[in-house]
């Protein structure tokens, strides 16, 4: 399959074809499109565990993105998560495939099974530097510390969660995925698109291409699973913006998304697990979906909550599972 060919197997690039010249773009995921399953009368998920056989779930959508400009600059990818972080392991499994190291500063959170098993995981990886502090708010100054180490070897920032504007536009692409699922089934549009919130791009980018399809009654409920500090709507607002910029370059004239934070289903802490989270992970794995307490739990809560007040939703299913090796992409 040549490039040109593969590049048109994205969504994003089928609806707007100026952009596969103007953006960096490299193939890591192997199964989309993803499956976008109906549950009952008023339910869809999106299962987003299918986006890669390597390791799943959102972050490869990004990395496809991003992981060029890394592979320029050659030098290892420098990122931030917790200590039981999918992105950081995921990041480690793809930098693995392209011959790229990382180096991540990772924070405490609360211990789960799911934290457990990704710190064991992360610990196993060769290609990995791991750098601990015990707080978030120490995350800032421990990522330049370790830039400034590693400025000889011409490091690459893959921003925490790989939400940049670049990073965000993989997330545009599934959305299209969605609504060209739910035209080809002859299903109504749903009423809510339920996300989890930790670094945005999943959820700008959905709002944004649904936008883009044309799904303009359509909100995007962001479900908040980290600090106000990064889920707010400032920043969102200016991811939006620049990775609307980016759409524009493709031809797209930007209009604004529709999304909304929901900030009840937190829990108070990042990875804290909730009482409303564990009954939604019950009620998942009765559908045969698997979840994990930090995010896709809170999600669900609040899109089951979306379906007890009478709403068509559509849940984006993020995590990958435990079913396969390197498997879980949260």
């Amino acid at each position: 399959m040549t490039r040109l060919t593969t590049l048109a197997t994205r969504a994003l690039f089928e609806r707007l074809p100026r952009l596969v010249d103007l953006v960096p773009f490299t193939v890591l995921a192997d199964g989309l499109p993803t499956p976008v399953e109906q549950r009952d009368d008023r339910l869809w998920v999106q299962r987003e565990e299918s986006t890669s056989s390597e390791y799943g779930g959102n972050k490869v959508r990004k990395f496809e993105f991003l992981f060029p400009v890394a592979e320029r600059r050659g030098g290892p990818m420098l990122t931030a998560g917790g200590v039981g972080s999918h992105h950081v392991l995921a990041a480690a499994v793809h930098a693995r495939r392209v011959g790229l190291d990382v180096d991540a500063v990772l924070y405490n959170q609360p211990e789960t099974d799911d934290v457990a098993r990704t710190r064991a995981e992360l610990d196993a990886m060769e290609n990995v530097h791991i750098t601990r502090v015990p707080s978030p708010y120490l995350m800032p100054a421990a990522l330049a510390t370790r830039m400034a180490a590693l400025a000889s070897q011409r490091p690459y920032l893959l921003w925490p969660g790989a939400s940049t504007p670049l990073g965000t536009l993989g997330y545009v692409s599934a959305a299209l995925e969605l609504v060209a699922a739910f035209d080809a089934a002859d299903w109504t549009p749903p009423d809510v698109v339920v996300v989890p919130l930790g670094s945005g791009g999943t959820a700008v980018g959905t709002a944004l291409g649904l936008t883009l399809a044309g799904w303009t009654d359509t909100e995007v409920l962001a479900v908040r699973a980290a600090d106000a500090v990064v889920t707010n709507v400032a920043v969102l607002g200016a991811l939006e913006a620049g990775t609307a910029a980016l759409l524009a370059l493709g031809g797209w004239r930007p209009r604004p998304a529709r999304l909304r934070i929901a900030r009840q289903w937190f829990g108070g802490k990042y990875g804290r697990p909730t009482r409303a989270g564990d009954e939604a992970m019950r009620i998942a794995d009765e559908m045969g979906l698997e979840l994990e307490p930090t995010y896709t739990a809170k999600a669900f809560a609040a899109a089951l909550d979306q379906l007890g007040r009478g709403k068509r939703v559509a849940f984006i299913q993020t995590f990958a599972g435990t079913s396969t090796t390197h498997s879980r992409g949260g």
